[in-house]
């Protein structure tokens, strides 16, 4: 199944925007802005107090808390569906949607890092970041099942 290019960007825009929303909770709550809710899965606090929530756990980027750089991905991508859906050039568009598949293939490394601490060094889960881990492989996904665009003749 391939999805039109329209009908990705706006999948990939409402994911975005999913995706923003957790991320800027993750953020606030690390923040102390808001108190941080695990529901379900009891292990929020514990990822959430682990060095890799910060920073990703790099000395100088400390004082970051890591769901910002997912909430700047977000917002990003959502903001290249933006430019996406604007452009009346096709060769725009698609090296938007190649900005767009590269991103999201970064983001995936970073989360399934994520989620290999989670598993094999932190031993708890947050139900927060496997639902922004989902969000972002199903980005990818969307961007990958897309139908390329039509081919001009003549032209590299």
């Amino acid at each position: 199944m391939r999805l039109t290019p329209a009908a990705a960007n706006r999948i990939v825009f409402v994911l975005a925007l999913v995706g923003a929303g957790v991320a800027l909770y993750l953020t606030m709550a690390h923040m102390n802005y808001l108190a941080l809710t695990c529901g379900e899965i009891a292990g929020c606090a514990e990822v959430a107090a682990h060095p890799t929530s910060r920073g990703f756990g790099i000395r100088g980027l400390e004082y970051i808390p890591t769901a910002a750089f997912g909430l700047f991905m977000f917002v990003c991508m959502a903001a290249l569906s933006f430019v996406r859906a604007s452009t009346r050039h096709e060769l725009t568009g698609a090296r938007v949607a190649t900005g767009q598949l590269v991103l999201a293939a970064a983001a995936v490394c970073a989360s399934a890092y994520l989620t290999y601490l989670e598993a094999f060094v932190i031993h708890a889960w947050c139900q927060w970041c496997i639902i922004s881990a989902v969000v972002t492989v199903l980005m990818l996904f969307t961007l990958i099942l897309t139908k390329p665009a039509r081919q001009e003749s003549g032209g590299i």
